[in-house]
C-alpha cells in the first residue's frame, strides 16, 4: 500500500522512512504463527514455559488447541455485545477517500449585482414568506444536496447512537488528523479554530480591508469586533492575543454557565472586552428587546458599527443530532440579524452553521448573499470532519441592508409567538433560488462535498472503534504544519506571575528608577521667563488634582492586568489602588491622576471619579517611552478609548459597586493656544454656590460630564540640552544645542528625533502652574486684588504674546 495515501498506521508493525519494520511495544499485533488475537508478551512468556502449540494445556494436553480471543467489548456493554452497524460501517471505510487540504480550498460566491445598495423591498420579502406546520424530520430535505448523500449521512449518523460515549471520544480522538493541535496557547479549540480561519482568509479578519485593499480601520481607529453567543470567549481570546488592547470587542452570550470566563482570558487579556447581556441581562438571543438594546450599546461606541462580528452559537442536541438543523434555524437568524445590524458597511462577518438543507436555512444564506459582496461557506481543519459544523464567511457588507434585518426580526417576533400553532417555513422560494444558477449550484456543490467527507470521518471513526490498535500517524506532522501556517507557536498555556519588581524591571529596561522623585518645577510670575527660555515645542494639560487634596491621586500607576492596580505612593512604594474598580492591561505603565468629574448642577451635583491619563512609558506591552510628546499621547488617547466602557452597577448582597472607572487621556495643547484654551471653559455651578470654570468631558452612554481644572503641566517635546527656536530672517524653525552653543535648522540635521524629549525627559522638566485661588484664571482683576507672586492669566497671555511666535 502507498505509504503516502495510506492515512494510518496498524499497531503491529510500522514502517519507518527507510523500510525497516519496527514492532511498539505494549501495543496488540497479528500472529502469523498462531490462529487468534493474543499479545506478543503472553506468547513470549508460553514459550518460555515450553507451550507445544500442537497440544492443548494441562497436564494431560486436555485443554483446546486455540487461545482465547482477545475480547472486542465496547464500553461498558455486555461481554461479547457488539454495536449494530459498526462493524459495516468499518468495512467500507476507504481512507483513499480522506483528503487533506492544508491550507483549505477557499471558494467564494460573488454578488455580481452592479447596485451598492441591497436590492429587495420589504414587500418581496413579505410576499416570500411561507409558514406551514412544524418539520420534525429533515431526510427528504434534497432539494439542495444529492439524495444519496443526505441518506448516507443521517444513517452514518445513527450508526453511532448505540456506540458508548468513551469508545465514541477515543476513536475520534485517533483518527482525527487534525485532533493533537487542541487548543495550544488558548482557554479552548474554537480559539484555534478562529486562527485556523483567520489564516485560511488571509487574515481578513484581524487585519481587514475594503474592497479596493485599504486598510478597514484607520490609523487612530480601533478595530472593533463583536462576539456573540460565544461562552466562554475563545474567539475573543484569539482576537485579543493577536491585535492587544488595539482591538475593542463586544460580547453577548447566555449568563451562568455558558457566559465568558474572562479570567480565563490569559492568552489575550480581557481589559478590552465588553460584555453586554441586553436589557433583560440574561443574554438571550432570541428576545427582540436583547438584540435592539446590544444594537443600541455597540453603536453608541463605535458610531458606525464593528468592523467584524463573530458568531459561534449552538447547544446540545443529544439523541436528536438528524435535526439539529431545525432546532437551530432560529439561532442561525438571530446571530444575523444583529450582524445586520452592527457591522459597518464593508465590515465581515463569520457565523457557525451546521447542516444547510432546508429552504429555510438556504434562505438565510441567500439573503446574506444579497446582504454581502462576497460569502464563503468552509470548513475549517480545526472543524473536525464528522460533524455537521462548518462556517458562513461573508465579505464587504453593502449599505442599507437594514430592511433584511427589520424583515428578520419580524420573523423572530413571529416564531416567539406561543399563539402561532404554525411555523416559518421558507424565507425565500424555491423558484428564486433555483433561478440564480451560481447561487444554487454554489450550495449544492458545498453541501454535497462537505457530505462526502462528513460521511468517510464517520467511517473512520466506526473502523478506529471498531479497531483499538489503529492510530493515525499524520497528526504530529499535521500539527507542525498548521501551527505554521496559523503563526502560532507550539507552546503550552501558561499564565506566568511576576512579582512587581520583576515586572517593572521588565518595563524600566535600563532607565535608571531615580527619575519617579523627580519634583516639577513650580511656575510663578518672577520664573516665567526663565523657566521659557522659548514657548516653542512647550504644550500643556489641565490638571484637575492639587498637592492638599487626599481623595484624588496624581502619580505614576503600574496596570498587571484586570484590577491588579498599583500606585506609586508619596513614599516611593507601590501599593494597591484601593476603592475602585480601575482596569488595566498587564504590562502598563502611565503617569495618570484620579480625578473628579460631575455631572449636574448646584444641589443635584453628582462625582463619578475617573482616570485620566497623562502620558504614558509602555501601555499594555507597547513599549513608547521614545515616542514624541504628541505621539505618546496620541498613543494614550487611543489606549484609553480601548479600555474606557460605560459604568455598570452590580448588586452584591446588601452593597452595590461601579464596575469600571472612567477611563481617559488628557487633551494636549500647545503653549500658544492657551487664551484659546480659556475661552473653551464654561461657568459651572458648584454643590457650595461656587461658579468655577470647567470644561466639557464627553461620555459614551450619560449625559456629558465635566471637570473643574486647578492647574496646568507643561511639558515639553524638546530633550533637555536643545532649545526650539524661531529665525525671523529665516521665517522658519531651527535647534540651539546648548552645550555648545551651535544652531541647526531640521534640513542641516541628520536626524530630527536627536532633539525629541523622551518621556523621562519630559517628566523630569515638567513645570506646574497651580491655581491657588480662583481668581488667578479670571480674564480681569484689579491690580490690587493681586497677591505679588502668583501668576495670574494676564500675565501668561502677554508673555506668551511678546513672544509672537509661530508654534
Amino acid at each position: 500500500m502507498d505509504r503516502q495515501s495510506h492515512s494510518f498506521r496498524r499497531a503491529e508493525a510500522i514502517e519507518d522512512e527507510e523500510g525497516e519494520t519496527s514492532v511498539p511495544k505494549k501495543r496488540l499485533k497479528l500472529s502469523d504463527n498462531m490462529p487468534g488475537m493474543y499479545s506478543e508478551q503472553s506468547r513470549r512468556m508460553m514459550e518460555k514455559m515450553n507451550f507445544d502449540k500442537t497440544k492443548g494445556l494441562g497436564k494431560s494436553s486436555q485443554g483446546v488447541l486455540e487461545p482465547v480471543t482477545i475480547t472486542t467489548q465496547k464500553g461498558r456493554k455486555g461481554l461479547g455485545a457488539q454495536p449494530d452497524g459498526i462493524e459495516l460501517a468499518a468495512s467500507t471505510w476507504d481512507h483513499s477517500k480522506e483528503k487533506l487540504n492544508i491550507p483549505e480550498n477557499v471558494i467564494w460566491l460573488h454578488n455580481t449585482e452592479p447596485e451598492e445598495e441591497v436590492q429587495i423591498t420589504a414587500d418581496t420579502l413579505e410576499q416570500w414568506l411561507k409558514s406551514g406546520p412544524p418539520k420534525l424530520t429533515i431526510d427528504d430535505e434534497t432539494l439542495f444536496c444529492d439524495e444519496q448523500i443526505l441518506l448516507q449521512i443521517l444513517e452514518s449518523k445513527s450508526i453511532f447512537d448505540k456506540l458508548d460515549a468513551r469508545d465514541m471520544r477515543g476513536a475520534r480522538t485517533r483518527s482525527n488528523p487534525f485532533e493533537t493541535i487542541k487548543n495550544n496557547i488558548f482557554m479552548n479549540r474554537a480559539a484555534v479554530k478562529m486562527a485556523n480561519m483567520d489564516a485560511m482568509f488571509d487574515y481578513m479578519f484581524t487585519d481587514p480591508v475594503n474592497p479596493k485593499g485599504e486598510p478597514l480601520v484607520r490609523k487612530d481607529d480601533l478595530l472593533y469586533f463583536a462576539d456573540v453567543c460565544a461562552g466562554p470567549g475563545g474567539f475573543s481570546e484569539y482576537f485579543l492575543w493577536r491585535k492587544g488592547w488595539a482591538a475593542k470587542g463586544f460580547g453577548f452570550t447566555l449568563r451562568n454557565e455558558n457566559d465568558f470566563k474572562l479570567s480565563d482570558f490569559i492568552a489575550g487579556t480581557p481589559e478590552t472586552f465588553d460584555p453586554f447581556y441586553g436589557t433583560k441581562n440574561d443574554g438571550n438571543i432570541f428576545d427582540p428587546e436583547n438584540i435592539d438594546s446590544f444594537t443600541d450599546y455597540v453603536m453608541a461606541q463605535t458610531t458606525s458599527g464593528v468592523h467584524i462580528m463573530m458568531a459561534d452559537g449552538g447547544f446540545s442536541v443529544d439523541g436528536q443530532e438528524n435535526i439539529q438543523e431545525i432546532l437551530s434555524k432560529q439561532l442561525y437568524m438571530c446571530q444575523m440579524i444583529v450582524a445586520l445590524n452592527i457591522v459597518q458597511t464593508n465590515g465581515h462577518f463569520v457565523v457557525k452553521l451546521f447542516d444547510l438543507f432546508t429552504p429555510f436555512s438556504v434562505g438565510l444564506i441567500y439573503l446574506m448573499y444579497k446582504c454581502f459582496k462576497s460569502i464563503s461557506i468552509c470548513k475549517p481543519n480545526t472543524s473536525r470532519p464528522a460533524n455537521s459544523e462548518r462556517y458562513l464567511v461573508c465579505k464587504w457588507k453593502k449599505p442599507l441592508a437594514d430592511t433584511v434585518a427589520r424583515h428578520l426580526c419580524r420573523v423572530n417576533t413571529l416564531i416567539n409567538s406561543k399563539h402561532n400553532s404554525k411555523d416559518v417555513l421558507e424565507l425565500v422560494p424555491y423558484h428564486v433560488m433555483k433561478s440564480d444558477e451560481i447561487f444554487f449550484q454554489y450550495v449544492t456543490n458545498s453541501n454535497n462535498e462537505i457530505g462526502k467527507n462528513q460521511i468517510n470521518a464517520l467511517k473512520k471513526i466506526a473502523a478506529f472503534s471498531n479497531d483499538p490498535c489503529m492510530i493515525e500517524s499524520r497528526q504530529s506532522s499535521v500539527k507542525e504544519r498548521c501551527l505554521a501556517l496559523w503563526k502560532l507557536s507550539d507552546r503550552i498555556r501558561k499564565n506566568p506571575k511576576i512579582s512587581v519588581q520583576e515586572e517593572l524591571d521588565i518595563i524600566i529596561d535600563k532607565w535608571d528608577k531615580s527619575f519617579f522623585k523627580d519634583e516639577p518645577k513650580y511656575l510663578n510670575v518672577s520664573l516665567l521667563e526663565n523657566l521659557f527660555p522659548s514657548i516653542l515645542g512647550w504644550y500643556f494639560v489641565p490638571l484637575s488634582y492639587v498637592e492638599n487634596e487626599t481623595s484624588n491621586i496624581r502619580s505614576f500607576f503600574l496596570g498587571r492586568g484586570g484590577k491588579d492596580v498599583l500606585h506609586l505612593d508619596k513614599k516611593g512604594r507601590w501599593v494597591p489602588l484601593e476603592k475602585l474598580y480601575l482596569e488595566l492591561s498587564p504590562r502598563t505603565l502611565v503617569y495618570a491622576e484620579i480625578v473628579c468629574e460631575y455631572l449636574g448642577s448646584g444641589k443635584s451635583l453628582r462625582t463619578i471619579r475617573s482616570f485620566h491619563i497623562i502620558d504614558g512609558i509602555m501601555l499594555g506591552g507597547v513599549d513608547i517611552r521614545k515616542y514624541s510628546l504628541e505621539e505618546r499621547v496620541r498613543l494614550c488617547e487611543k489606549y484609553s478609548r480601548a479600555l474606557n466602557k460605560p459604568c455598570k452597577t452590580v448588586g452584591l448582597t446588601d452593597t452595590t459597586y461601579t464596575t469600571t472607572v472612567p477611563i481617559r487621556c488628557k487633551r494636549l495643547y500647545k503653549m500658544n493656544e492657551i487664551e484659546g484654551y480659556f475661552h473653551t471653559l464654561e461657568d459651572y455651578k458648584l454643590k457650595d454656590g461656587q461658579i468655577r470654570l470647567g470644561y466639557k468631558v464627553r461620555d459614551i452612554t450619560e449625559p456629558e460630564r465635566f471637570c473643574i481644572p486647578k492647574g496646568l503641566l507643561f511639558l515639553t517635546e524638546v530633550r533637555h540640552d536643545y532649545l526650539k527656536m524661531y529665525s525671523k530672517s529665516q521665517r522658519k524653525h531651527y535647534f540651539y544645542k546648548k552645550d555648545d552653543r551651535t544652531s541647526l535648522f531640521p534640513d542641516q540635521m541628520l536626524s530630527v528625533e536627536e532633539t525629541i524629549a523622551s518621556f523621562r525627559s519630559s517628566y523630569s522638566n515638567r513645570i506646574l502652574w497651580e491655581w491657588k485661588k480662583a481668581t488667578q484664571v479670571l480674564r480681569d482683576i484689579a491690580y490690587g486684588d493681586r497677591e505679588p507672586e502668583l501668576l495670574y492669566r494676564e500675565d501668561l497671555r502677554k508673555f506668551v504674546d511678546s513672544k509672537n511666535i509661530p508654534q
